[in-house]
This record gives C-alpha cells, structure tokens and sequence, in this order.
C-alpha cells in the first residue's frame, strides 16, 4: 500500500475535533521530523481553548521564491471512531461516522508532496507547509497564524471537495447572523394576554425571511434557536436565532446584511416585542481569473499529470480567505473527496493516490514558469 494511502489511513483512525487536535498534530509533527523537517508549533490554539497549535515546516528547494501548501487537522463532529474501509475504488467510512477526508486527504497529500519533492533530483521553490487547527469552527487556527511568519506570497489549500483536478478560484466571504427578540413573560394559563411571546415573533421573522439558496453566488441558512428554557407554561420574553450568510458578491453580501436588519425590524412590528440584529464578519471572499499565474501553474501541473483540469468558484471558506486578506494569494484544491461533513463522506482512492503528486507538480511548475513572486 502507498504511503500516502497508509497516512491517511492512519490519520482518520486518530479521535479528533476542532479544538482536540493534539492526536493528529503529534502524528503529523512525527512523520515531518522523519522525513528531516523542523516542525515550529504556535500557541493558535489557546485562543479559542484547543489543545493544539499550526504546525509550520519549511522545504529549502535551492531555488529563490517562496510557496505555501496548507492543509487542516481538524474535522466536524461525528469524527470519532472512525473506520475507514476500502471499496470499489472508494475509502469510505462504515457508514456511522464521517471518514474526515476533509481534510485529512489535504494533510496526507502534502506529507507525500515532502517525500516526493526531495527524491525528485530537482530544484525547487522553497516550500512552506503549513497544517492548521481550528478550520471547521470558523478559520481559527489560520486566524490566529502570525503571516508575517511565511515568505510566501502564494499557495494551495489542499483543501477541496470534487475529483482531482478541480481547482476552486473563488470562495465566498461570510458573516453570522443573529436576531434576539425580547418580549414579556406572564403565565401563560393565568393572564397570557398580559405577556408578548418572543417565540411568536421570532417565528415571524423566521418564516418570511430570504434564506436557503439566495442566488448562483450566495446563501443563507438560519440554524441555531434557543429561547433559554424549556417550560411551556410561561410566555416566553426571550428568543434567539443564529445563523450566517455567504456570498462570493462581496455587493450581494452587503445587500443582503442590510436586508436582514430591515426583515428583522419589519417582520416583528406589531407584536410588541423589541429586536436586536447583530452582525459578525467571520471572513473576506476571495477570487481569482483562470488566468492568474497561481492558478496556471495548477493548471499546467494537471496537465502534466495527463489529470481532466476544471477551475470554478466553491461554497465553502477555507483558511484560503484568511491568507487572501493578509495578502497571500491562495487557491483551494481538490482531493477526490465528495458527501463532507456527513456520513456518507468518501474520497475515491486513485485520486488520493495522485494528490501528493499533484501537489510536487504544483511546485515543480512554478520553476519551469520562471519563479515565484517575490
């Protein structure tokens, strides 16, 4: 079995959640320092109480210019337990948890680009790797990461759903959303019409609000409620809901936070409950022209690879957008995993098998087409 086969193998089988990387990160940190790499681990995870850093590794190729490759060590929940099996070209789980080929396919493939890069008797860019924790509860890990520690100015997160090849040039900015209503609580056998049901008028809202697929670009989901007891025979003074919105139209995204403040306000008039909108930025969109040179070089990598190319905007954020807003101009790509964050998750096994590849040919490329910016 390949090396890369057995690394992933291996990693999935490691407990983990965002915030409870340590298994994986002593894994990862373990086959790095084998292969004769120094691993620098920062403190990124005790800003949101995890237990583990990013791990940052440095490949000297000989060659002037810097790369980043990026992959992320944590996964969403329901990753526990994990046994992974191999069937009909695929690696799936046994079918009661998510095999956590996001991304541990990404880590895997970088681990093998190392091994690929220094018997490959070439020379090459210098290559940062770096793994990061935190990515499934809102770009934490890569958040935190001092930039000013990387040369790079671009690079790769393997980071992707959809077969090898795919390179995502465009991912959706995103910010949370949340609505709290305050009513009046009374008993609500007694004297109900002297309360103002904060449930009620959430549900107002929630019912006439845009959400779901807004356009080709951009959605909306709201998913979180809580009203703080559980009691029925009270009317309820307090409601809340949280959700987000994400959009690769940076207009549409402003658009949109305007119309939820307004919906908010209008939707509750008349039900004598006060609401209050709040609206977090989480992330920037990024996007990039097929012919930008980070996403060229991809493209020649693929073909030297014999690979089907396809380049098209995601739906998803990936410490991508955080490394973009510092300046870093990063594209995702994919695996060969698709049905993330559930539990029929898979990745078929020769698209993982070429991934480390994929990633060699990457850096490769950027020598033949002169070198990196500087």
């Amino acid at each position: 079995m390949e090396d890369i086969v057995e690394d992933f193998l291996e990693l999935v089988q490691i407990d983990a959640a965002s915030g409870n990387e340590r298994g994986v990160a002593d894994a990862v940190k373990a086959k790095l320092e084998a292969l004769g790499l120094a691993v620098e681990e920062d403190d990124a995870g005790a800003s949101f109480g995890g237990n583990a850093g990013n791990l940052l590794a440095v490949l000297d190729g000989g060659l002037p210019g810097s790369i980043l490759l990026n992959a992320h060590m944590d996964r969403v929940a329901n990753g526990l337990g994990i046994e992974p099996q191999i069937k009909d070209g695929l690696i799936v789980s046994d079918g009661t948890t998510i095999l956590a080929a996001d991304d541990l396919s990404g880590v895997a493939a970088l681990i093998d680009s190392v091994r690929r890069l220094q018997a490959c008797g070439q020379k090459f860019p210098r290559v940062e790797y770096l793994f990061t924790v935190g990515e499934e509860a809102g770009l934490l890990g890569s958040k935190a990461f001092d930039t000013s520690r990387l040369r790079a100015k671009v690079g790769y997160a393997f980071d992707s759903p959809g077969r090898l090849g795919r390179v995502v040039c465009a991912a959706p900015g995103q910010v949370s959303l949340t609505v709290e209503v305050a009513g009046k609580a009374a008993h609500a056998g007694n004297c109900p019409e002297e309360g103002v049901n904060a449930v009620t008028a959430l549900a107002k809202i929630l019912a006439t609000i845009r959400d779901g697929r807004l356009d080709p670009e951009s959605t909306a989901n709201f998913a979180v409620l809580d009203c703080g007891t559980k009691v029925t025979n009270i009317v309820q003074s307090y409601a809340v809901c949280r959700g987000e919105m994400r959009s690769r139209n940076d207009a549409a995204l402003s658009a949109y936070v305007e119309y939820f403040e307004r919906h908010c306000r209008e939707a509750a008039s008349g039900t004598g409950a006060a609401v209050k909108t709040t609206v977090t930025p989480q992330y920037e969109s990024f996007s990039f022209d097929e012919d930008a040179p980070v996403i060229q070089a991809a493209l020649a990598a693929l073909r030297d690879m014999g690979a089907e190319a396809q380049v098209n905007g995601g739906g998803g954020g990936m410490d991508a957008n955080v490394f973009n807003a510092a300046g870093i101009g990063v594209v995702g790509v994919a695996t060969g995993y698709s049905g993330n964050h559930g539990i029929s998750e898979r990745i078929v096994l020769d698209d993982l098998r070429r991934a480390g590849e994929l990633a060699e040919r990457i850096v490769l490329s950027w020598a033949d087409m002169g070198g990196l910016p500087e």
